[in-house]
This record gives structure tokens, sequence and C-alpha cells, in this order.
């Protein structure tokens, strides 16, 4: 008896440790039907525990690492989504998933002039100024303002990574060469390519809030042949209003026209010797 009870025992420990609720872990599975390059949002996955004995390979246990990431295959509702099943975050899941809340995304045109030749890349930072020119009082206005200041660049053209991801799964790539009936791999390959670098373009992308995009769309309404990006130091997000400049600043206080024509010296005026009566008037006699 005493030997059954403890096979009983022990059995019964092992049991537990396999198929227990205090040993279970948890997993991530889906609560519908997913498409394949489907962006995975909130409502589409719930948690669930497993008993640690029917933990499959590729667990995903934390709901944060599968929300705004792309179905690399499709999935059915309640089906286990593991990490083999989605790729990450990119140009699937669209652009609305890297803007912070409250804040929009916005393009604006660039050059290679004001894209700094083609080197701004998302995640930098970027200051913007513009020539301005008005009239105010009759006269006419002619000055430069930085008027926005670390600015977030979500995007350079259709690149929305700073490190691109390596290509597609194989698996993904032969399902769609199956599935629209391709036969170039590496013309699927480019279509799939959701962080291409492009060596230029047309547009930089940037996250700004409401009050910030109607500033932007006013300068670049009126002036936006001059706008121009600064970019800054990743680690530099200090806000320092700086004010306008115009062509004294340019110039300086020894430039001709700040400190305008000389004025000629002073003419000696010559001495009254003495006054005699003119007319009846007194008249000054000079040397």
């Amino acid at each position: 008896m005493y030997l059954v009870y403890q096979y009983v025992t022990n059995e019964d420990k092992r049991m537990l440790d396999l198929y227990g609720r205090d040993t279970s872990q948890p997993m991530v599975v889906a609560t519908r039907d997913i498409l394949q390059f489907e962006t995975i949002r909130p409502t589409d996955i719930e948690t669930i525990a497993v008993p640690a004995a029917m933990v499959p390979p590729g667990i995903i246990n934390n709901p944060k690492d599968v929300i705004d990431a792309v179905a690399a295959i499709p999935m059915s509702k309640g089906e286990q989504i593991l990490d083999n099943k989605i790729i990450s975050r990119n140009i699937y899941s669209g652009l609305d998933t890297q803007v912070a809340l409250g804040r929009r995304a916005m393009s604006i045109p660039v050059n290679v002039k004001s894209s700094l030749g083609y080197m701004l890349r998302p995640g930098n930072r970027v200051d913007l100024a513009a020539h301005f020119e008005y009239k105010s009082t009759g006269a006419n206005i002619s000055e430069v303002k930085v008027f926005m200041q670390d600015i977030l660049i979500l995007s350079s053209g259709r690149t929305i990574q700073v490190n691109p991801p390596k290509g597609v799964d194989q698996d993904v790539i032969r399902s769609v060469m199956s599935q629209f009936n391709m036969k170039d791999p590496q013309e699927v390959q480019e279509s799939l390519d959701h962080a291409k670098q492009e060596s230029t373009f047309n547009t930089v992308t940037l996250e700004v809030t409401p009050s910030q995009a109607q500033i932007i769309v006013y300068v670049l309404s009126v002036f936006g042949d001059t706008l121009t990006l600064l970019l800054r130091h990743s680690d530099d997000r200090a806000l320092n209003r700086k004010g306008t400049t115009n062509l004294v600043d340019v110039m300086g206080p020894d430039s001709y026209m700040v400190r305008g024509r000389k004025a000629p010296p002073p003419r000696a005026i010559p001495r009254v010797k003495y006054y005699d009566l003119v007319g009846g008037e007194q008249s000054a006699v000079r040397e």
C-alpha cells in the first residue's frame, strides 16, 4: 500500500506539473479569422492558459508582441499565433501604426536641397524653416524664420523603417506565387519588399499635432518653394525659439546698408569781428 501511495503521489505531482493550472503558460490565440498580410489588431487576439505539456514551439506569451504585426499566413479563429506565423511591423501594417496617439502624419514635398541630398531617414528629427515675404505698413518685408522645431520623420518616400527587415519568409513568397500565378521569385520579392530603401524620394512624412499641421499647410500654400528642413542630432530635443533673420542681420553693423552714407564734416563758421548798422539794422561782419 505504501508503494502504491508513493506511485500515485508521484504521478499526481507529475500530472500537475504537466497539466496543472499553476504551471500553465499564457498563449496568444486569434479571436477571428485573420487573412494573410492583414494587420493584427488588439481585438483580433486573446490570451489563454496552456498546460506546460501542450506548449507549442514558437509560443507567444505577450499580446504586445503580436499587435500591429502582419499575418504571414491565414489564421483561423482560435488558432495559436506563433512567431513563425507573423511578420514584424512594416509597410503591410500601415503607416497609421507608426503615428502616436493624438498626432497626425502629413507629407511635405522635398527636393535634393531641402532633403539634405536625400539623406533624411525615418526616425530623424528636423526643424522647419522658410523665407517669408510680405508687406507691412507700405514696406516690403523679407525674413527667414525657423517656425517649427523637433519634428519626427515617419517616412522618407515609402520607407517607414530605419533598418529594413529581411525579405519575407520563403513560404510567403511561394504562397503569393501560387495565388497570383507568378513565375519569377525575384519579382515577388521586389513587390513584397516592405521596407525598400529609396535612393531618391519626393516627399517626407512628418508626425505633427493638428495645430502644427495647420501651420505647415499654410506655409506650404504661400511660401512652399522656400521650405527647408534642418536635421537635428538624435539626442537634441531642446526647443529654443529663434528670432527672424533679415538682410540687416546678415550684413551686420559694418555694412554700408546698416550704417548708411557718412555725414559730411561740419563746416567751420567764421568768427564775428564786429557788428555794423546797415539800413538801420545791425549786421554781423565776419572774418
